[in-house]
């Protein structure tokens, strides 16, 4: 291995590493990461249309006949005070393979593949550029992905999350100590207060950055926005914190409101106190309008002064509202929580219902935070959308 060249992303505080490996070392490296499809949820395998058969087919007739393939980039999140050409072979050893993302090149890696099985590895001793995007934090990392990604196949918003998005989930594990993170991968359902799917937990990074209750990544122009508007509110260093913080709120409120247990023999779809961030469009409503408060609304961003300032309030209010709700007995959670006037105005749905109740529930918790958490039952919040 030789380094070429590093530099110092001061921005978003990571670096940039151009080195050279033999395609043996490559492989050796990120045959992980490859098995699991770079370890990326939503990552392309090696595509299998007659058209990518023939790409491939041309790139291993390409690496035979001595081309270089443009670097592949991989994205690897570690402790890192300090980097330079003296230091780097010493930290390149503690990269562990477990903790590396393909983030541009999964089809180049799969050429690779096939050149060396097909020519009984005669080539594996051949050098490629390899790029490392090494940051400190999830949030650099995202950043600069963001920001600076040059893949040849352009990615919507979510799929470029989801690139780095078994390292989020695993900051939120740290980071929110009494959350139960269900993997995309176990079939197990919420069964209790505290717990949350994976990807769901995605969804809510992204609606809490893009300050938006609806992420429509299928329509171009819409996912360009919204990509600006993340982008947007990921340029700040404490913006994954803050966001860690709001969810653990979140879980923190779910185990509060679980206190009540109803025992009516009425089914209705809001009837435990658990039921309440069942809901995914209750829990992007709850994030969503804390972070228009601290962040501001698309197009209108707060400077770094007031959104510190905003943000010290909400901690302030909602510490105080957990301190309430921690004095309340079961009766009175299910008084505050007033489910029964929930029930009858979210069935009056009408259009798409999921729409209808990310924004039902958006306004909801908006009344709530303009009401500095104050608000004697959540009636108020629910009639919002009246």
């Amino acid at each position: 291995m030789n380094t070429v060249n590093i530099l110092e992303d001061r921005r978003v505080d990571c670096y940039s590493v151009m080195t050279e490996l033999t395609v043996n070392d490559y492989l050796n490296l990120v045959v992980q990461a490859y098995q699991n499809r770079g370890r990326i949820e939503g990552q392309r395998e090696a595509l299998k249309t007659s058209t990518s058969i023939r790409i491939r087919k041309r790139m291993i007739e390409d690496l035979k006949a001595g081309a270089v393939l443009p670097p592949i980039v991989l994205g690897v999140v570690m402790p890192l005070e300090n980097l330079d050409e003296n230091s780097w072979p010493t930290i390149h050893e503690k990269i562990i393979p477990e903790n590396i993302y393909i983030i541009d090149g999964m089809q180049r890696t799969t050429a690779l593949l096939e050149t060396k099985n097909h020519t009984n590895g005669y080539l594996t001793d051949k050098k490629i550029r390899v790029e490392y995007w090494i940051a400190k934090n999830t949030n650099a990392l995202i950043y600069r992905m963001l920001v600076l990604n040059t893949g040849q196949v352009p990615w919507n918003l979510r799929r470029q999350i989801e690139t780095v998005f078994r390292s989020i989930i695993q900051e939120i594990k740290e980071q929110v100590p009494d959350i139960d993170v269900l993997e995309i991968d176990e079939s197990k359902r919420r069964i209790r207060s505290g717990q949350f799917q994976a990807d769901q937990l995605i969804e809510l990074y992204l609606a809490f950055g893009a300050r938006k209750e609806k992420i429509d990544t299928k329509e171009h122009l819409a996912d360009e926005f919204t990509k600006q508007d993340f982008i947007e509110s990921i340029a700040e260093q404490d913006f994954t914190t803050i966001f860690y913080q709001v969810l653990d709120y979140l879980v923190k409120l779910d185990k509060l409101f679980d206190k009540y247990h109803n025992n009516n023999n009425e089914e209705q779809r809001f009837d435990k106190g658990k039921d309440l961030f069942d809901s995914q469009p209750a829990r992007i409503g709850f994030v969503v309008a804390i972070a228009l408060k601290i962040l501001g609304r698309p197009g209108n961003y707060y400077n770094v002064e007031t959104q510190k300032s905003n943000w010290n309030e909400i901690q302030e209010k909602i510490n105080n509202f957990i301190h309430r709700l921690d004095n309340m007995d079961e009766n009175e959670i299910g008084e505050f929580l007033d489910f029964q006037t929930l029930n009858e105005l979210i069935s009056q749905k009408s259009g798409k219902v999921g729409d209808f109740e990310r924004e039902f529930f958006l306004k909801s918790f908006q009344v709530l935070v303009e009401d500095k958490f104050e608000v004697p039952t959540m009636t108020p919040c629910w009639r919002a959308y009246q």
